[in-house]
């Protein structure tokens, strides 16, 4: 009833109502938070059960579902479908911080994934609430989620498998209740198991408690389980009749509630799926059968009614006629008789026999209801096992130990009903276990964020629910315990057990007793409140046992699944056991073994906490019960929370935060964030202490927080109101602006100026798409310039949550600094060029009549620094040039500058660092000092071009360097720190500069405080090195000679230093170093200048290698090596490889000790000839000017020879004497100094040549990628030592008791190395002594042991590796087996056919690690056979199939170079070299470079058979020899096949796959040869919905295409009329009628040419949506909307849905919506929506295996992309403005 009231307020300011009756209430300010919301409810102001409650209000209002308790996460039931659960959604929360994005189930699965991966801990995730709260729904999604992330990683199909255990579960445990549509009614406990890459290896799942009185009686309004409701949707007419199913009305199981329909859910299509997920778990068509068989028996078990009757004076009861009876029995596979006994008769123990009592009706009824109960239960036990052999099964056989794993807890939330029975006893119970965790782990991780921040704090007890789980089952006599002991009692009752309950427990506190002793309640004080139970029933449910009656009857029973599930009770004789049985395991002593074992796995995990809220009961979206909402916050354990942070606490704010709040409170204006805190902060603490207890939390992180707690005996209320703070920090917080005062001379008339040919406005005349020049302060909704490369082009449906942004909006999350914002944009525009003249523009753009002068200056700093970092294209560099000299004067020559240097100096290749923005904000150079070696250091001033080679000068030039050959600019981070080079070249200083930032900042560090230094130092000496030529090169080597020696870094035997004072004229002290050699330059006086001369110079012989540039190399082929990384070290001796910078490699060890090699252009200063080397033997041509020379011939030329551009030098040979011209590309330049001698001319140009490089080629180019390929070939290398190495590992050797026994004796052992030509009993190798598969296959194609059977090649290659390329154990034994014949092998004809074998092998699969070396050993001490080098070079990844016929063909006559025809779709071909090792996706690209296309990317190969119409996709990252090999057949036995037979058994085309980035008359190459041809049969073939006009058009262009200018064809047009207009639409004119138009056409088209004619063909076609579409002409049923048949358009939009007939598009999927898809036989299945929602489509056609195959390359091409731009995903983000 309603009530006045009255506000009063006291003198000290409190305000309190009084109403008329005279109660106060109090009153208290909202705070700030509580007025707004939060997404993370720690950070409210108002910890109380009403701040809580409204910020859940205020979200969902807000259609925010998730809210952050800290880490727990609370999500509340929307009752409708949200956008937010897709797979852009799972992208965006990967990766990423608990906190970092707004609250939402993906972040709390990415926070188990990734401690999990991190700290190699496992993890759980406890899901709770009320029934219809979303468990269910939150469990899926976490799953799905992991799956998504687990899948990008994985091979095999375990995620798709254990997703598809939920729909089953679901089916057999899920119903609909009064408040939830798919209620849980089990407890499922599922444990996800990861390896140590995050990938998803299986899964185990565990259920408690299913609810099987469910099965027999409903609530009304509720349905049974959904399984037979989907059973009786979903099966065919066929198996209703099998089973003799009706309706669902039929069936009083499934009536009793009288609920059949469930809204929301289709269980035609349930079924479907159920069907599904059975196969995929690896169910039977069989044990599908069988389960359906149980399912129908229980429905028919329903139906079965009892007749009362008397006998003897007893009730007894019979079964009634009913054919439902009857189908039961049938079903069960029992006689009537023996079911009808079971059901009516209940027999039981007495001392000395067992005797049988009939039952009444009603009792009948019950044992009927306990029969079904415990099939149904058995089943669901049965299919949740066989769903853990499948998702378990790789696991079984591995250690636990060695996974990591997730758990998902979805588990019954707290119940408390108006009659609550033994069921809600035990999920209270499990609710009251995992509350005191919950709490426990709270209380624990608020502990833990004291003790990080080192608080000191007592130790705060609070109050948990101990006593009530130690009433429950702690202490001795508890109340589990009472219920088993009277389980056990033959007397014992349900009011027996209530009286033992009541005398034992009435004193407890939380103990509610019985108020009579009539009365069957009883209560329990649980954490949630008070809840009474009935006993009645207590016992019964308890015992869980099934009858002995029952289990005869199933005992007889044929059902083979009936067998199964009652396996436990029937093993040993089962019903014999049953009697001698005394105890058995009740329900609840299962229940506390299974939740103690749960609670042991959770305590050993990280735990996470979801707790699911649902908003109302009435399942409505918009409707917030707050009395609901409430309730079900005390029973999560939210309060539990803020009691514990009251406990400590309870206010506790960030540092900015506090600053922010408090900062008023000082007498100073100055408050810089950084610095605040060792000197302001404690002036803010000390004001407020009076009143309040602070604690400064002492790290330095943005995320530091302070706490501040009322002190006792102070007022709750503050004596300020916040309010007054937040309006006074602006005015305390306001910065300084920097100065605008000097002159705007910007006149913005002068970027409009129309006659100016490269104004800014004329380019965005020209060039822009929908957008002008001027500023704006919206987002633009697509780029200003047309992008050929659409992965430059901005989305269309760019929103207000999309992270790209364009324009002066906000960003998102958090602020950006300037610096990251930079980083963002020129990140973006260095990894795609494509978009530089985009932000080029967007900067422009921005500046053009924008009258904000600090966004001016901003972007005029933004504009400078980008021009600093990368030029503009050439189309936009005019306009540039014109913008700058139009802009700020003080910024026009500055920029200019800039851009003249980027253009100069080439573009930078890392991000823009701190120092140069400031720079470049002051518009000053950047001050450097380059420190030299005797500690002086010269200033110079650096800009954002500088490279090294320019530093270096410079010092030079102050220095009076002359020689400055060698002398390289270094940086360093730290002092102690190893200084890398950067050489002196071309390389950016400011690169350099940019990583040690970004280092810094991965220390958590600021940019600015990175501690770079910059010096020069000797790197690499040069050949003709004088030390007395410049002395200062000398010092500045002698200073880091000694500096060198004194911290250990030049080490020598040979030399010892004294280190002695000297005192020059100036009075300073300096180090010279006395050198005592051995010889007599110890014995003689030296001047100083020699002596550092001869250190100098000793150094250059001595110490090559620290006188070296080292390069990190990957050896791509050449001479096998244990390691292909290694680091290769020039200097001017030659070139070394070595392991590691200080470890040589001892089986690689090249010198050039022909030539010295130094810098080509350094030569030409030291030698007035050159010196060349003819690479082969050049006769005289007709030109008489052209030398005649021969290989090794030494020629001669003029330096001044080489300036010149000619293909063509003038030489003198020297061993004629002769003078002429010869080609550049005949000949190899000797970089020496020196006349090589003969015998170096003689070797030098054998097959195995040193290719030489140029220092500065070799440094240029390594200098240009973090990893360089180096090809060597090794003139000779080192002999094996012993053959026994290679069979270290093989069985000891065995004499036969047959052909050995008549052997001499002292003819040794049997060589296992050697070749025999004995056939092999068994296997070499140890490992597979008993898989003797091989036998002797190997040597009978090698010709040593004769075979019974004449076999080709190719078929003794098929026994030989076939099994090898299925099983990798047997490679290794296939290579043992060919080396061994191959050693010690005298017969010629044999070791040519060892080395065929050989050569196929290693094409195959490669060595294991283990005899890697040796079989690399065994080639090369073989090197002069023909095949060896090539074997050495084909060690790759192993392929899947055999060798293909041509791979035998050709190396049967030693061919090793293969030729295959590939054919274009414009009806030519080409001959291409295929090797054994090349892959689809690299003959496509040898393909393309051939055809010189403008890209490689989007062709693919298709393959072609006479046995198959249409053509298949290639997979392209598959080897071409298996695919062929896949196609192709073994040729009979003893028949041989022609040459060229296998070529004629398919045809491979070779044609545009993938229809991205075409633009018609881009590339013409591709439009003549894939394009045009490739879309016209199309166009022919009616898949286009065009107009009569178009058709017309498009005839005329086709018929040009096909006649050019010909005219007299005319008259040849109406038998043309197929290839010029689409079949479809030929007679909708007469022929004469198509003539007369296609001629009116092609007389417009005058003066085109066959080549335009097509490529205006393609730009017609290129406008239609379905261009570049793959169509497809599939049968489908799953759809009753679509028609049957239907076409299906694949192409870069998605998966086009189109109607035969009138070629409408009735939908188009996006490939983001597509979540799954994939092929099996002729159906194809694709799945559209979320990943909880999806909607599948099922069709079937022939080519359903291209499509997926199609399908997955456009998607794989897409997140290719996005996975390469997603760092850079604010491309377009001109905040910085």
């Amino acid at each position: 009833v309603p009530i006045g009231a009255r506000v009063k307020e006291t003198p000290s300011g409190q305000h309190f109502l009084v109403d008329d009756e005279g109660k106060e209430a109090s009153l208290r300010i909202m705070h700030p938070t509580s007025v707004e919301g939060v997404d993370d409810m720690i950070k409210l102001g108002d910890m109380t059960e009403a701040g809580l409650l409204r910020n859940l209000l205020l979200r969902h209002k807000q259609g925010l579902i998730y809210t952050y308790t800290g880490s727990v996460l609370v999500a509340v039931n929307p009752y409708k479908d949200y956008p937010i659960y897709s797979n852009d959604q799972v992208r965006l929360y990967q990766g990423r911080k608990l906190g970092e994005l707004p609250p939402h189930i993906f972040a709390i699965a990415e926070s188990c994934y990734f401690n999990m991966t991190r700290h190699l801990r496992n993890q759980c995730c406890i899901i709770s609430g009320e029934s219809g709260a979303g468990k269910t729904e939150s469990t899926k999604l976490i799953l799905q989620y992991l799956a998504a992330v687990s899948g990008e990683l994985s091979e095999q199909q375990i995620e798709k498998q254990i997703l598809e255990s939920n729909p089953i579960l679901e089916a057999f445990g899920n119903a609909k209740t009064i408040r939830n549509d798919n209620s849980s009614r089990f407890g499922k406990y599922l444990e996800i198991f990861f390896n140590k890459d995050g990938v998803i290896e299986g899964a185990r799942v565990e259920q408690y408690l299913l609810e099987k009185s469910r099965v027999c009686h409903q609530a009304l309004e509720e349905r049974n389980y959904h399984i037979f409701y989907c059973m009786l949707a979903g099966i065919t007419a066929e198996e209703k009749k099998n089973l003799s199913l009706g309706n669902a009305k039929e069936y009083k199981f499934l009536t009793k509630g009288d609920c059949i329909l469930c809204e929301g859910r289709d269980d035609a299509k349930d079924y479907d799926r159920i069907h599904s997920a059975l196969k995929i778990l690896t169910f039977s068509e069989k044990q599908h059968q069988k389960i359906l068989k149980l399912l129908a028996a229980i429905l028919h078990l329903g139906n079965v009614s009892f007749e009362a009757t008397t006998e003897n004076n007893l009730e007894t009861s019979d079964v009634s006629t009913s054919k439902h009876f009857s189908v039961a029995a049938s079903l069960l596979e029992v006689p009537k008789s023996s079911l009808a006994t079971s059901l009516t008769h209940r027999s039981f123990m007495t001392n000395k026999e067992r005797v049988t009592k009939p039952l009444s009706s009603e009792q009948a009824s019950d044992c009927r209801d306990a029969l079904v109960k415990a099939i149904y239960n058995k089943l669901f036990i049965w299919i949740a096992t066989k769903i853990n052999s499948v998702i378990y099964k790789k696991l079984t056989n591995n250690p636990k130990k060695s996974y990591l794993s997730i758990g998902l807890l979805d588990i019954f939330g707290f119940e408390n009903f108006e009659i609550n029975s033994f069921e809600q006893l035990c999920i209270n119970f499990a609710n009251e276990k995992l509350q005191q965790f919950f709490v426990s782990h709270i209380f624990k991780l608020e502990q833990e964020e004291y003790l990080k921040e080192d608080i000191v704090w007592n130790n705060i007890k609070f109050s948990d629910n101990q006593s009530i789980l130690d009433l429950l089952a702690g202490k001795p006599c508890n109340l589990l315990a009472l219920i088993d002991e009277e389980s056990h009692f033959p007397k014992g009752s349900d009011s027996t057990l209530l009286q033992k309950v009541n005398v034992q427990h009435k004193g407890s506190k939380v103990y509610i007793p019985s108020k009579s002793e009539h009365d069957t309640d009883f209560g329990i004080c649980h954490f949630a409140g008070a809840v009474h139970y009935n006993s009645n029933g207590f016992l019964e449910k308890n015992r869980d046992a099934v009858s002995y009656d029952i289990i005869k009857m199933v005992d007889i029973s044929t059902n083979e699944l009936l067998h199964q599930i009652f396996e436990n009770e029937l093993s040993n004789n089962g019903p014999k056991m049953a009697e001698k049985r005394k105890q058995v395991p009740t329900l609840s002593g299962q229940f506390r073994q299974s939740l103690d074992s749960l609670m042991k796995a959770l305590s050993a995990c990280q735990p996470f906490f979801i707790r699911c809220f649902k908003p109302n009961n009435d399942k409505q979206s918009e409707l917030f019960d707050r009395e609901l909402c409430m309730r079900q916050l005390r029973y999560s354990g939210m309060m539990d929370t803020v009691r514990i942070r009251k406990l400590g606490y309870p206010v506790q704010h960030t540092f900015k935060d506090f600053l922010n709040r408090y900062r008023v409170l000082l007498n100073t204006t100055i408050c810089n964030p950084k610095t605040v805190k060792s000197t302001l902060t404690l002036k803010i603490v000390a004001l407020i202490q009076s009143s309040y207890r602070v604690t400064f939390y002492s790290t330095s992180d943005i995320n530091s927080v302070f706490t501040v707690k009322k002190m006792s005996g102070q007022e709750e209320e503050t004596s300020f109101d916040p309010s007054e703070l937040q309006e006074a920090i602006p005015r305390a917080w306001a910065t300084p602006s920097p100065s605008l005062d000097e002159d705007e001379d910007e006149d913005e008339n002068e970027f409009d100026d129309e006659n100016d040919e490269f104004s800014f406005y004329k380019f965005s005349i020209l060039h822009f798409q929908d957008a002008d020049h001027k500023h704006i302060t919206q987002r633009l909704k697509k780029s200003l310039l047309t992008h050929d490369d659409e992965a430059d082009e901005l989305p269309d449906n760019l929103t207000e949550d999309e992270d790209i942004m364009i324009g002066e909006g906000p960003t998102l999350y958090r602020q950006l600094s300037q610096l990251e914002k930079l980083h963002i944009i020129v990140g973006y525009a260095m990894s795609r060029p494509g978009i530089r003249d985009e932000i080029y523009c967007q900067i422009c753009k921005q500046l053009v009549n924008n009258h904000n002068r600090r966004s001016r200056r901003l972007g005029w700093t933004l504009l400078s620094v980008c021009l600093g970092i990368f030029p503009p294209t050439n189309l936009f560099l005019k306009c540039l040039e014109n913008f700058i000299s139009k802009g700020l004067r003080d910024y026009k020559e500055y920029c200019s500058n800039r851009l003249y240097r980027v253009i100069a100096n080439g573009e930078r290749k890392e991000l823009p660092c701190w120092v140069e923005l400031q720079a470049a904000k002051s518009k000053a150079p950047i001050d450097a000092s380059v420190t030299l070696m005797d500690g002086r250091s010269v200033d110079l001033p650096l800009e954002s071009a500088s490279t090294s080679a320019e530093v270096c000068q410079a010092v030079a030039d102050q220095l009076g360097l002359k020689d400055t050959y060698g002398f390289s600019l270094y940086i360093s981070l730290y002092e102690k720190v190893s200084m890398w080079s950067l050489n002196s070249c071309e390389k950016h200083v400011l690169d350099a500069v940019s990583q040690c930032e970004q280092e810094m900042r991965r220390q958590n560090k600021e940019e600015k405080d990175a501690p770079w230094r910059l010096s020069i130092r000797k790197e690499m000496f040069a050949p003709w090195h004088d030390c007395s030529l410049d002395p200062v090169s000398t010092d500045l080597i002698y200073r880091q000679v000694i500096k060198g020696i004194k911290n250990g870094e030049y080490m020598t035997d040979k030399v010892r230093y004294i280190l002695a004072s000297h005192e020059d004229n100036n009075g300073e002290e300096s180090n010279f170093c006395i050198l005592i050699l051995q010889g007599p330059y110890a014995r003689e006086t030296q001047g100083r200048e020699r002596v550092k001369g001869q250190l100098v110079e000793m150094a250059r012989q001595k110490w090559t290698l620290d006188f070296s540039r080292f390069f990190e190399v990957t050896m791509m082929s050449g001479p096998p090596l244990p390691k292909s990384r290694f680091v290769v070290a020039v200097n001017w001796t030659g070139i070394l490889f070595m392991e590691r910078r200080d470890k040589r490699l001892p089986f690689l060890l090249y010198f050039l000790k022909y030539f010295s090699l130094c810098f080509y252009k350094h030569l030409k200063s030291k030698t007035q000839m050159f010196m060349m080397c003819p690479v082969r033997t050049m006769s005289a041509p007709n030109d008489p000017m052209f030398l005649v020379c021969k290989r090794g011939d030494l020629l001669l030329v003029d330096k001044d020879e080489s300036s010149h551009d000619r293909d063509w030098i003038r030489a003198r040979n020297e061993r004629t004497g002769d003078s002429g011209a010869v080609y550049k590309r005949m000949i190899e330049y000797l970089p020496t100094l020196t006349k090589p001698t003969d015998a170096m001319l003689v070797d030098f140009p054998l097959p195995f040549i040193l290719i030489f490089l140029y220092f500065h080629q070799m440094i240029r180019y390594i200098s240009r990628c973090k990893s360089t390929a180096v090809v060597l070939n090794a003139a000779k290398t080192k002999k094996i030592s012993g053959k026994q190495d290679y069979f270290s590992e093989c069985r000891p050797c065995h004499r036969s008791a047959g052909k050995d026994a008549g052997r001499p004796k002292g003819t040794g052992k049997e060589k296992l190395w050697a070749s025999s030509r004995e056939p092999l009993k068994q296997p070499l190798l140890k490992s597979l002594v008993r898989k003797s598969d091989l036998n002797h296959m190997a040597c009978s194609y090698m010709g040593d042991y004769p075979i019974k059977q004449m076999r080709s090649p190719m078929e003794l290659t098929d026994l030989i590796f076939g099994p090898a390329t299925q099983h990798k154990e047997l490679q290794d034994e296939i290579y043992c087996q060919i080396m061994k014949q191959m050693t010690s092998n005298n017969n010629r004809l044999s070791m040519e056919r060892g080395w065929q074998l050989l050569w196929m092998c290693t094409g195959l699969f490669p060595p294991s690690d283990n005899l890697m070396g040796h079989a690399q050993r065994f080639v090369e001490s073989r090197r002069r056979d023909l095949l060896a080098a090539g074997c050495l070079q084909r060690l790759k990844e192993p392929r899947k199939l055999p060798p293909h016929l041509a791979e035998v063909e050709a190396i049967q006559q030693n061919v090793m170079n293969i030729f295959h025809k590939v054919h274009f779709p414009n009806e030519k071909s080409d001959i291409f070299e295929v090797a054994s090792t090349i892959t689809i996706k690299d003959l496509c690209y040898s393909i393309t470079s051939n055809l010189k296309l403008s890209s490689a990317e989007g062709y693919g190969l298709y393959l072609k058979t006479p046995t198959k119409v249409g053509s298949d996709y290639v997979p392209e990252n598959r080897y071409f020899f298996d695919c062929l090999r896949q196609i192709t057949s073994v040729p009979k036995k003893g028949k041989k096949v022609k040459e060229g037979n296998a070529s004629c058994l398919y045809l491979k085309f070779s044609c545009r796959k993938l229809w991205f980035n075409v633009s018609p008359g881009k590339d013409i190459i591709a439009d003549l040869t894939f394009h045009f041809p490739q879309e016209v049969p199309k166009y022919l073939h009616g898949f286009h919905n065009c107009t009569k006009e178009n058709m017309i058009t498009l005839g005329g262009l086709l018929f040009r295409a096909q006649v050019d200018s010909d005219r007299s064809q005319f008259v040849m047009i109406p038998r043309m009329l197929k290839g010029l207009v689409p079949a479809d639409q030929l007679k909708i004119m007469v022929p004469e009628e198509w003539k007369k138009h296609i001629i009116s056409s092609y007389n417009k088209q005058s003066g085109m040419t066959v080549q335009e004619a097509k490529i205006t063909f393609l730009r017609t076609v290129s406008s239609w949506p379905a261009f570049g579409c793959d169509f497809y002409e599939v049968k489908q049923t799953c759809e009753r909307s679509y028609p049957n048949p239907l076409w299906i358009g694949i192409n870069k939009q998605g998966v086009s849905l189109i109607d035969p007939t009138s070629k409408e598009l009735l939908v188009m999927h996006q490939f983001n919506r597509i979540i799954e898809y994939y092929s099996k036989g002729n159906s194809f299945t694709m799945t559209i929506g979320t990943l909880v929602r999806g909607n599948s489509f099922v069709c079937e056609t022939s080519q359903a295996d291209q499509m997926e195959d199609l399908i997955r390359s456009y998607v794989s091409m897409y997140e290719r992309q996005i996975q390469d731009f997603r760092p850079r995903n604010a491309v377009n983000q001109l905040l910085f403005i």
